[in-house]
C-alpha cells in the first residue's frame, strides 16, 4: 500500500498545478488557459536557461570551474529560501481543506510531510532549471566523469530541502508565537518583513566583510555565497575535487535530518496552531460609537488595506519589491555613490569611452528599468479579486460599478509601489547629482509604472480568476496573474535597462505605453460586469 503522505502530496500537487481541472473539465476556456500557462512557462524557462548558461560560462572563463556547481547550488538554495519565506507557513496552517484532511485516517505527521513534500517538489523544479545548464557548462570546461555527474545530481536533488525546511520553520515559529493574538495576521506580516530585512542586512554585512582586494569581483561573490550564506555548498566542492568523498553524504544527511526533525517537532503542535489560527481573534467588548459614513470607493479601499494587513502571506508577497526598493534607498543614504561613479569614470576614460558616456549620462535611465523590475514584484492587485473566494457574491451583488471596485482594489498597489519607487528614485538622483531630465524620467517612471502595476494587475486577475483556492499562498504566490505580471515586468525592466545605454528613448516609450494602457483600461472597466 502506498504511503499516505505520498498520496496526500500527489492530490495536493495535482490541484496546485491545475492538471485535474484541465483534464476533467468540458470548458474549452479552462484548457486554453492551461495550455497558455504552459507555453508562457516554457518561454520563461528558456530565457532563464539562457541567463544561467551565460552565468556559468563567465565563471568558468574566470578560472572558477571547480566552484561553479557549489556556487550554483548555493544560489538556487538562497532563492528557494527567499521565496519559501515569502510563502510563509500558509502551506501548513489555516487551510480551507483542514477539516476535510484531518477527518481522513491519516496522522498529523503524514499531513505535514505531504505539505512539505509538495513545497520541496515545486522548488526542485527551479533547482533543476538552474543546475542542468550549469552542469553542461561545467563538463565542457572540466571534462566529464560519472562520479562528478552522480555528485551534482545528488546535490541538486537535495538542494531545495534544507532551505525549504529552514524557511518553513522560521515562518512556523512566527505563526505559533502570534496564533492566539487578535491581530495575528498583521503581526505575522510585520515580523516576517522584519525577518527579511534582517536577512538582507546580514547578507550585505557578510559581502562587505569579504570584499578585501576583490571588491566587486565574482570570486568574492562566490566565496560569500558558498562559505557564509550557504556553507553546506562547500561540501559539494570537497567531493568534486576529491578532497573528501564524505562531503556529498554530509550534504544529503543534513538535509534529510532537518526535514525529519521538523516533521517530528511540529506534529504535536499542529492541531493547536491551526485551531488558534482558525479562531478569528480574541473577544472584545462592544463599544457604542458614532456611525461614520463614506463613499463606496473609500469603504472598499479601507477593506482592501484591512485585507492586505490582516494576511501575512498576502502582505509579505504583496510588498516584497517595495521593501527591496526601500532597503536600497536606505543603503544609498550611507554610500557616496558619486565618488564611486567618478572613480569608475576615471579608470575607464582611456579603455572604454562608451562606458564613460553611460556612467555620466545614462545611469538614471538604466535605474528606471530596475524600478520596473522591483515594482513588478509588488502587485497585490493581481490577486485581490481572487482572494474574495467563496464570499465574492457579497461584493459582486453590491450596487457599485465594476470600475469603482477595480480602482479600489488597485489603489493599495499603486500607493505602496509609488512610495517605495519615489523614495529610492529621489535618493539615487540626489546622490548622483542627476540633471533635470534624469529626475523627470526617474520620478515619472515611479508614478506611471506604479499606477500601471495596480490597474493592469487587477485586469489580469479579472481575466484569470482563481476563486477555488485552499490556501492564500496559491493565489498571492502561485496564481497565473501574479506569475504573468511578475515575469513580464522582469523581462520588460531588464530590456529597458539594456536599451537605456543608448539613451532615454526606451524608458519614455514604456512610460507612454503604460499611460495609454492605464487610460484605456480605466475606460474599459466601466463596460465590465462581475458574476458569481
Amino acid at each position: 500500500m502506498r504511503a499516505k503522505w505520498i498520496l496526500l502530496a500527489k492530490i495536493q500537487l495535482m490541484g496546485l498545478l491545475g492538471f485535474n481541472r484541465a483534464r476533467k473539465t468540458d470548458d474549452p476556456s479552462v484548457r486554453r488557459k492551461a495550455i497558455g500557462g504552459a507555453v508562457a512557462f516554457a518561454i520563461v524557462s528558456l530565457i532563464m536557461l539562457a541567463y544561467i548558461t551565460l552565468f556559468a560560462i563567465v565563471f568558468c572563463g574566470l578560472g572558477l570551474t571547480e566552484a561553479v556547481p557549489a556556487t550554483a547550488i548555493a544560489l538556487a538554495a538562497v532563492i528557494t529560501f527567499f521565496f519559501s519565506l515569502l510563502q510563509g507557513s500558509s502551506m501548513l496552517f489555516a487551510l480551507k481543506d483542514y477539516d476535510a484532511v484531518m477527518s481522513l485516517p491519516v496522522s498529523r505527521r503524514a499531513v505535514i510531510g505531504s505539505r512539505l513534500l509538495v513545497s520541496y517538489l515545486v522548488n526542485l523544479l527551479f533547482c533543476l532549471g538552474v543546475m542542468i545548464p550549469v552542469t553542461a557548462v561545467y563538463f565542457v570546461f572540466a571534462g566529464f566523469s560519472f562520479g562528478a555527474l552522480a555528485t551534482i545530481f545528488a546535490a541538486t536533488l537535495f538542494a531545495p530541502l534544507l532551505p525549504v525546511v529552514v524557511a518553513t520553520a522560521l515562518s512556523t515559529l512566527l505563526t505559533a508565537l502570534t496564533a492566539g493574538l487578535r491581530f495575528k495576521g498583521l503581526l505575522q506580516g510585520i515580523l516576517g518583513l522584519l525577518m527579511l530585512v534582517a536577512i538582507f542586512l546580514l547578507s550585505f554585512s557578510l559581502s562587505f566583510a569579504m570584499q578585501t582586494d576583490a571588491t566587486g569581483n565574482l570570486t568574492a561573490a562566490a566565496d560569500v555565497l558558498a562559505q557564509y550564506i550557504y556553507p553546506p555548498a562547500q561540501w559539494i566542492t570537497l567531493t568534486l575535487s576529491g578532497e573528501g568523498v564524505w562531503g556529498i553524504f554530509a550534504f544529503i544527511g543534513v538535509s534529510l535530518a532537518a526535514a525529519a526533525l521538523f516533521v517530528l517537532f511540529i506534529a504535536p503542535f499542529y492541531s493547536k496552531i491551526n485551531a488558534a489560527l482558525l479562531n478569528h481573534g480574541a473577544r472584545v467588548a462592544y463599544k457604542k460609537g458614532d456611525i461614520k459614513s463614506s463613499s463606496a470607493f473609500f469603504s472598499l479601499l479601507r477593506k482592501e488595506f484591512k485585507k492586505l494587513f490582516s494576511s501575512s502571506s498576502y502582505l509579505m508577497n504583496g510588498v516584497a519589491g517595495t521593501l527591496l526598493l526601500i532597503i536600497a534607498g536606505v543603503a544609498l543614504l550611507f554610500v557616496d555613490a558619486k565618488s564611486v561613479i567618478d572613480l569608475l569614470i576615471s579608470e575607464s576614460e582611456a579603455e572604454a569611452p562608451f562606458l564613460v558616456e553611460v556612467l555620466e549620462n545614462r545611469l538614471p535611465y538604466m535605474a528606471a528599468g530596475l524600478l520596473i523590475v522591483f515594482t513588478g514584484m509588488s502587485c497585490p492587485a493581481a490577486s485581490a479579486l481572487s482572494l474574495e473566494g467563496s464570499s465574492r457574491g457579497q461584493l459582486f451583488a453590491m450596487p457599485v460599478s465594476t470600475r469603482t471596485i477595480f480602482l479600489a482594489k488597485s489603489t493599495p498597489t499603486f500607493l505602496l509601489n509609488a512610495i517605495g519607487s519615489l523614495f529610492v528614485s529621489a535618493v539615487l538622483c540626489a546622490k548622483l547629482g542627476t540633471s533635470a531630465d534624469g529626475w523627470t524620467i526617474m520620478l515619472g517612471t515611479a508614478v506611471v509604472f506604479s499606477a500601471f502595476t495596480g490597474i493592469f494587475g487587477i485586469y489580469l486577475n479579472y481575466k484569470f480568476p482563481k476563486y477555488d483556492w485552499k490556501t492564500e499562498a496559491a493565489v498571492v504566490k502561485q496564481s497565473a496573474p501574479v506569475t504573468i505580471f511578475t515575469l513580464g515586468a522582469m523581462l520588460l525592466g531588464f530590456a529597458v535597462c539594456a536599451l537605456s545605454v543608448l539613451g532615454w528613448y526606451a524608458v519614455v516609450a514604456v512610460d507612454a505605453v503604460c499611460i495609454v494602457l492605464c487610460v484605456t483600461l480605466i475606460a474599459h472597466f466601466g463596460k465590465l460586469h462581475l458574476y458569481v
